[in-house]
């Protein structure tokens, strides 16, 4: 594993060894003093997943048909894990 210090507005460019000019930019977007850190993504013909949700086999299709009410109240027995949530 690589680890990398980033600072806000500071990223990373991860890319295909075969086609650099193939790539996915990792910008940190902010820092909180919880220790929280906001990542912002940016590329195309990429699927950028948590890997919590990517492990739970949710497939871009079931989200897609999830309804989701933004005035209703969800419980934690409720919440299913949304792909790109």
């Amino acid at each position: 594993m690589l680890l990398l210090q980033r600072h806000i507005n500071e990223s990373v460019i991860i890319h295909n060894k075969q086609d650099p000019t193939d790539y996915v930019v990792v910008r940190v977007c902010d820092v909180y003093p919880t220790g929280d850190v906001t990542l912002g993504f940016i590329g195309d013909d990429f699927n950028i997943v948590r890997t919590e949700i990517f492990q739970s086999g949710t497939t871009q299709e079931d989200s897609a048909n999830e309804e989701l009410n933004p005035n209703e109240e969800i419980t934690n027995e409720q919440h299913k894990p949304r792909y790109y949530g």
